[in-house]
């Protein structure tokens, strides 16, 4: 080519000599070239990307795009196309030979800086597909990827520069493995805790996690190299180290939500000098009440045939298998959480009475409802104000503080839920 223009240009061209002429037109044409190559593939990527989206693949395509892939793949035409055309440029046997090799250095630098930008945008674009597909982040793999790919373009680079094989660099890190090691410590670990949650399954974007020591509770964000990033729900973010979450214990509720139903364990204590014997006035007043009707029902029926079969002296009250106003009132929780549409019934259920404390008979409710954080805490809510307005209806009081009563005068304890 630097033939061919000195042959239209024997004399130069205003002044400038034949040769000067022939690598500025060389020039012009492989600026050209490379301006209408990087182009026209820029655009075939865009056609392309425009009949995937027409597909199923939109969101990997948008994904793509927004890590810069096609844009930065279309960027690798120009140091090829310049790596083709440099041997045109400068004419064989002349004094620019040393001008010649700088340039063929500076373009094979350019090249690799682009296929390294290239290769990082593919392995977080691919993270970032496989995250939303499968709701598994393989960022610890990706991150040690992009540091291999990092270093085998550093070896690559520096051998360019020095002239020297890169086997040769590679044999000079190896004398300072150790060193690397102690400095790469957190990153080695890292990798093999990425490697264990992964494989393991047992951590995934998007779970609720709990990890006191860490101050972390919250859902994952990101699952990195040497740490995960955890948004706790007062919108603050906690980096737990991520060889933590495979050595330390921490809470994961994936389960729960996954299940379907969250866990309700509560309890409220009752006054102990509350508790009694039920009377027929007591039991009458009972069995009018729909959800335990039933059950008080079962219970006179019970307590007729003892006294026939045994022949009980009923003039003592403890005769006669009498029930007491805490049995009833856990026989209508029981039925109570049967017939709410909030608790979930396919799971445990229960109402069970805990060992007394100085503080009363604790009563406690077990079950499932919603996953959902705010309608799960309307629903407790909703069932606790519920039982301790009830509490009163079967003669019983809650045990609370007498401090809590003082109303201008000191007032007795339980003044206020006395039947």
């Amino acid at each position: 080519m630097h033939k061919f223009f000195t042959d239209i240009f024997p004399k130069g061209f205003w002044g400038i000599d034949s040769n000067t002429v022939a690598i500025a037109l060389i020039l012009i044409v492989v600026v050209v070239s490379t301006f209408l190559a990087v182009h026209g593939f820029r655009l075939l990527l865009v056609s392309v990307c425009r009949r995937i989206k027409l597909h199923k693949y939109e969101t990997q395509t948008q994904i793509l795009q927004n890590h810069h892939v096609f844009k930065r793949a279309s960027s690798l035409i120009a140091p090829v196309c310049l790596l083709f055309f440099v041997s045109y440029i400068f004419p064989d046997n002349t004094s620019l030979s040393t001008l010649y090799e700088i340039t063929i250095k500076g373009i094979l630098l350019y090249f690799y800086v682009v296929v390294w930008s290239f290769l990082i945008a593919v392995l977080s674009a691919i993270n970032d597909i496989i995250s939303i597909r499968n709701r598994k982040s393989i960022r610890g793999f990706t991150q040690i990827i992009q540091l291999l790919v990092s270093v085998v373009i550093f070896i690559l680079v520096v051998s360019m520069l020095l002239d020297k094989s890169p086997f040769n660099i590679l044999a000079g890190l190896g004398a300072s493995a150790a060193v690397m090691m102690f400095v790469f410590k957190d990153t080695l670990l890292g990798f093999v805790a990425s490697v264990q949650l992964t494989v393991n399954d047992m951590l995934q974007i998007g779970d609720w996690i709990t990890m006191p020591q860490y101050g972390a509770d919250g859902v994952v964000i990101e699952i990195g190299l040497t740490a995960v990033k955890v948004s706790n729900w007062d919108n603050t973010i906690t980096n737990v180290p991520t060889y933590s979450l495979v050595s330390d214990a921490y809470q994961n509720w994936r389960g729960m939500s996954d299940s379907g139903g969250r866990r309700v364990k509560r309890s409220i204590s009752i006054d102990m000098q509350s508790v009694k014997f039920c009377d027929n006035s007591m039991l009458e007043r009972f069995s009018k009440v729909e959800l335990i009707s039933d059950f008080i029902s079962k219970k006179i029926e019970e307590q007729a045939d003892f006294i026939k079969k045994f022949n009980v002296n009923t003039n003592v009250l403890l005769n006669g298998l009498p029930l007491t106003n805490l049995a009833v009132f856990r026989a209508y929780l029981e039925q109570y959480l049967q017939h709410n549409h909030n608790v979930n019934l396919n799971m445990t259920h229960f109402v069970r009475q805990l060992q007394p404390t100085e503080k009363g008979v604790p009563i406690e409710l077990y079950f499932f409802t919603t996953t959902e954080w705010i309608p799960y805490e309307n629903v407790q809510s909703e069932i606790f104000d519920h039982i301790i307005a009830a509490v009163r209806e079967f003669n019983l009081r809650i045990f609370q503080d007498e401090s809590d009563f003082k109303t201008g005068e000191d007032a007795p304890r339980g003044q206020f839920f006395n039947s």
